[in-house]
């Protein structure tokens, strides 16, 4: 009974499986029990495989578990879990062909983009060099060695020589400067004399002004006040 019935259940797994995998992508729905998976024909398409697929295989793994607990529950134990483990392998098995074609095919298109790279990179190279041998750089003439002239630099005596003629110069500036000098001291010494003066008379006019408020007050005040008036006898 058991070995009759194990062609259905891989049957049944197998339906099951399809209408488990439909609701996310038709390209991986398993086709016999020998994967035949559809060719990928683009790197997105084959990140989206992966992707599938990792979902897939997890959502496989919790179905399985939970049928684990749910055949323990049942009559025919066995049964039931040679049922679950063949539906287990079958999806895996699909799932897995399925993931080797989409890393296959990013593989061969990293490949096949490193090949162009390096063709690219040598017909650039091959490129330059008929350009070179097309136009060859001019041979550089060596310049002619220099020829050391004569020196612009003054000698020590020529050096010396102007040192003594400027400390005479200042010498000599230092001494006609000194009448000058003198003339503008006394000046100094004159205006601050005259500045004096000029505030003493300041200081006068403005003691000779106080004094004459003073004397102006006295006198009002003396106005201000009655008179006695003198009875004869």
């Amino acid at each position: 009974m058991k070995n009759f019935a194990f062609p259905l259940i891989r049957g049944a797994a197998l339906a099951l499986l399809a209408a488990g995998l439909g609701a996310c992508s038709n390209s991986l729905l398993p086709t016999s029990m020998a994967p035949v998976v559809p060719a990928t024909v683009s790197l997105e398409q084959a990140e989206l495989k992966l992707e599938q697929v990792r979902t897939q295989r997890a959502a496989t793994e919790a179905r399985y578990a939970n049928s684990e607990v749910t055949c323990y529950e049942r009559f025919f134990v066995n049964d039931c879990l040679d049922e679950a483990r063949e539906y287990r392998r079958v999806t895996l098995s699909y799932l897995n062909a399925v993931e080797d074609e989409a890393k296959h095919f990013q593989r061969k298109a990293s490949a096949d983009a490193r090949d162009v790279a390096v063709a690219e990179s040598v017909r650039a190279a091959e490129a330059e060099e008929a350009r070179l041998a097309a136009n060859p750089a001019p041979v550089p003439v060596e310049a002619p060695p220099k020829v050391k002239g004569p020196s612009t630099k003054p000698t020590l005596e020529a050096r010396k020589a102007a040192q003594a003629a400027k400390l005479a110069r200042i010498a000599q500036q230092e001494q006609a400067a000194v009448p000058e000098r003198a003339a503008n001291a006394e000046a100094f010494a004159q205006k601050r004399i005259d500045s004096e003066k000029r505030q003493r008379k300041v200081e006068e006019k403005k003691a000779a002004s106080a004094k004459k408020a003073e004397k102006a007050a006295k006198d009002a005040e003396a106005a201000a006040q009655p008179k006695e008036v003198k009875i004869s006898k």
